[in-house]
């Protein structure tokens, strides 16, 4: 009788906690926070999306009634669904025997290479949230006009996204945006200009006494204090974009003039056994089937020892007028 697929792929709590542990940069990495995670008991399901305007009013009807008059009766709108499908991602690395048996450097080949596998998923997922979120095509989308650059002298970037909070205001039928992504160098640009400066003080105090950039926490809590809106996050992440054999060459994930706001978190989800899926309005959603697990096992000529990790979800965008993406925010360089 052939053995099990478990017998033969254990997974390994040891290497699980591995991949999932943080590693040299991954507080970069910013996908499992930026969407609201479901859990999902089914790899496919629907998701049950109420109409807005059958709670914004009945401006068509009198709702003064005469004594002895029927009461007015409220129309509705059809409501909708949207399917989804958590798909399996999951990468391996083989090692030879003979390298972990003579190996000299520290620590644990298997160990090493699950390390790897974690930290190539990680950025595998978070390009697959950027993808979702920085698409122009999915949201509402904008560019700021040539002199309203946030590189551009004179350019006040507060105002322009004070205006933009409005704008995904009316868009998403009166809820405040709760989420603000930034692409790192559109955000550092914020940290050099004279009104995200002064914000904090005087000129005097701020700007001529050689405090001329901010640092990231400090942009961050203008924002907070202007905006209103608590959660605030740069796409900073880098990867390789050169394929193997090619001269290096890095990229960042999250485009890096680009901006999303809208609405992404408060979420009280509430999942059915017949894999429908209930939420509180949202721009987009984490449809999470399955965590990353990570294991090892060996070949049946005991020659290789392959360490791999897996993980099964979808990010979806949901709903466009929830949220809002803004292009070119820098002058070209």
């Amino acid at each position: 009788m052939a053995s099990s697929y478990s017998n033969r792929h254990p997974v390994d709590e040891i290497l699980t906690s591995l991949v999932i542990e943080a590693v040299p940069s991954d507080d970069q990495l910013i996908a499992d926070r930026a969407m609201e995670t479901i859990t999902i008991p089914e790899r496919s399901g629907t998701l049950l999306l109420e109409e807005t305007r059958n709670f914004m009013g009945a401006p068509d009807l009198d709702l003064e009634r005469a004594p002895g008059a029927s009461r007015a009766l409220l129309g509705g709108f059809d409501r909708t669904s949207q399917t989804f499908k958590a798909s399996i991602y999951s990468l391996s690395e083989r090692i030879p025997m003979e390298d972990i048996i003579d190996s000299q450097y520290p620590g644990n080949e298997e160990q090493r290479a699950a390390r790897k596998v974690a930290r190539a998923m990680k950025l595998a997922k978070e390009k697959r949230c950027a993808d979702v979120l920085f698409d122009s095509s999915s949201f509402e989308s904008s560019s700021p006009a040539a002199g309203s650059k946030f590189d551009q002298a004179g350019s006040e970037p507060l105002t322009f996204l004070h205006e933009l909070k409005d704008t995904v205001f009316e868009a998403a039928h009166g809820i405040n945006p709760d989420s603000l992504i930034f692409g790192r160098n559109v955000f550092r640009e914020l940290a050099r200009n004279p009104e995200v400066r002064g914000y904090l003080g005087t000129p005097t105090s701020n700007l001529s006494a050689g405090n001329r950039i901010l640092n990231d926490e400090a942009v961050m809590q203008v924002l907070r204090d202007v905006l209103g809106i608590p959660n605030i996050m740069v796409g900073a992440a880098r990867r390789e974009t050169a394929m193997p054999g090619a001269t290096s060459s890095e990229a960042y994930i999250w485009d890096s003039e680009t901006i999303f706001m809208g609405i992404l978190r408060g979420s009280d989800a509430v999942v059915q056994k017949s894999g429908n899926v209930k939420g509180q309005p949202l721009a987009a959603i984490n449809f999470e089937f399955g965590g990353m697990v990570a294991g090892q096992y060996d070949s049946l000529d005991r020659i290789t020892r392959t360490v791999y990790a897996e993980e099964s979800h979808q990010f979806k965008a949901i709903d466009s007028t929830l949220g809002h993406v803004v292009t070119n925010c820098l002058n070209d360089i």
